[in-house]
């Protein structure tokens, strides 16, 4: 199934940017509307995980682009795809 890429239903961030959606409409993401200070850097997106329905609990990451970076080198280790810089190293 292809879901259309809007904002699911389930989403309670309704001041977030939304951007994508996927994997069984289970995750979505967008930028933060005011991005949040983390250490010295600041966070501007949400990243967003809808866990079975049975338990419906949301689990909201706030990060940067640094934070995806190595999102990235972690999923190149579990899938071997090689996308992230860092694994090309």
């Amino acid at each position: 199934m292809i879901y259309k890429q809007e904002r699911p239903n389930w989403c309670p961030h309704i001041d977030c940017i939304f951007k994508r959606r996927a994997s069984e409409n289970m995750i979505c993401g967008g930028n933060l509307p005011i991005p949040e200070p983390h250490g010295k850097d600041f966070n501007t997106f949400r990243l967003c995980y809808k866990d079975l329905p049975k338990e419906g609990e949301i689990l909201d990451f706030q990060v940067n682009k640094t934070d995806l970076e190595w999102f990235r080198y972690i999923f190149d280790a579990l899938d071997e795809k090689k996308t992230s810089w860092l694994s090309k190293l």
